[in-house]
């Protein structure tokens, strides 16, 4: 069976925003020995080491929970070393009971479950994702993508209805994402609209994103 491949974000470093967070005090001392904590975790990070670096995160996050950025750092762990994500997904659902609503850290819970295959839950943390996103607001850099890995999973599971409707949001919301033009075009062939698949491999092909080209010569190229 041929295998296709589906093209995926992933994220290293994010922005920051307050959504819903619950109020919550600590002394000064705290909260800066937490900060000192998570910027060696940061080097630590670079250097790839990444034991050493989630060791400081997480005593990062019990020295001061209310941190927002130590909890994204958690998901550059999870991409580059997955035999810690069951602890990562722990330290991420923490950090969601406070930071109540935040499309950004369910996405990427769904991202370490999707590391891990479990798809069922990361569709769960992408919906949660979606669903803040648009309450408060869709126009954070990152909220196409929460569409095009769900749209993945889908795609990757057969449900190939599901994956056009989050493909077609996703190029709602960005309308030059080759990611989302290549992976639509492959939902499109399999549903058998092959000019539109064509179409849109095109597209992607124009907007720089070469690798689409092979499915382009493969399937549309009549020469």
């Amino acid at each position: 069976m041929k295998k296709t491949v589906l093209f995926t974000f992933m994220v290293f470093l994010t922005m920051t925003c307050a959504l819903g967070q619950k109020t919550y005090s600590g002394s000064i001392d705290s909260r800066n020995a937490a900060i000192q904590l998570a910027n060696e975790a940061i080097s630590e990070i670079k250097n790839k080491n990444y034991d050493s670096a989630l060791n400081k995160l997480l005593a990062s996050i019990k020295t001061d929970s209310t941190i927002r950025e130590t909890y994204l750092r958690l998901y550059q762990i999870a991409i580059a070393d997955h035999k810690h994500n069951a602890i990562i997904i722990k330290a991420l659902d923490k950090g969601k009971r406070i930071f109540q609503e935040d499309d950004v850290l369910n996405f990427y819970c769904g991202e370490v479950y999707r590391l891990n295959a479990n798809y069922e839950k990361a569709i769960i943390e992408y919906t949660n994702a979606m669903k803040y996103a648009k309450v408060y607001g869709e126009d954070f850099y990152l909220v196409p993508y929460y569409y095009l890995n769900r749209g993945n999973i889908y795609l990757k599971t057969g449900k190939l209805e599901s994956a056009l409707n989050d493909y077609n949001y996703l190029l709602k919301l960005d309308s030059t994402s080759t990611s989302g033009l290549t992976n639509r075009g492959i939902t499109m062939y399999k549903l058998g609209l092959k000019d539109k698949a064509c179409h849109d491999w095109e597209k992607a092909v124009k907007n720089g994103f070469t690798v689409a080209n092979k499915y382009y010569q493969k399937y549309c190229n009549k020469n």
